[in-house]
């Protein structure tokens, strides 16, 4: 049991650091955004397979949104050590409940609706944390584009937000693969 539940800490810690050293300037390797989310998605599939209450992915959602955050945005600090604090801890908050309700829809609508509503709820707390009193938008996933502009011509057409659904259903597409590889059936295919 505790192996289980190392391993889930240890794939949220992966899942931070790849944003983070995906980040502009943090790291700068753009390419991992498209892998960053799959350890993190991992943890949620495991803890819906084995029927755990909700409650039981926030954690999970928190740490690696609180490094992705700390990792990024550590430069605050300079400026103001509550309001680097506050930053970190709040945003982090705030990504993790976009997380947690996609974990509480996916478990009540199942896998084909919840993974749509995964890319849903994300695009909307983006979208809502663009327009309210503290819009905080640098963290937009889309804005791991900002050093590979090249990449995202097309970003005239759909904003910011295009790069996000981008980054999202690619990394969905590809934790599906994965499941689908590493599931019992395919393992004599693989």
């Amino acid at each position: 049991m505790k192996h289980r539940i190392l391993q889930r800490y240890l794939l949220s810690l992966i899942s931070g650091l790849l944003l983070v050293i995906s980040f502009p300037y943090t790291g700068s390797l753009t390419p991992l955004v498209f892998i960053a989310w799959i350890p993190l998605l991992l943890v949620e599939d495991q803890l819906s397979r084995e029927k755990r209450k909700s409650i039981h992915f926030f954690p999970h959602a928190y740490l690696s949104l609180f490094i992705f955050n700390f990792g990024t945005t550590w430069w605050i600090w300079n400026s103001t050590e509550i309001g680097g604090v506050l930053a970190f801890v709040l945003n982090s908050l705030l990504m993790a409940l976009a997380l947690q309700l996609f974990h509480f829809v996916k478990k009540q609508v199942g896998n084909t609706f919840g993974y749509l509503g995964f890319i849903f709820i994300w695009i909307a707390f983006e979208y809502l944390h663009f327009n309210w009193e503290l819009s905080w938008p640098w963290l937009s996933l889309g804005d791991f584009f900002s050093i590979k502009t090249n990449w995202i011509q097309w970003y005239e057409y759909t904003g910011v937000l295009g790069g996000t659904i981008w980054v999202l259903l690619l990394n969905l597409s590809l934790f599906l693969l994965l499941k689908r590889a590493l599931s019992e059936k395919n393992k004599t295919r693989l």
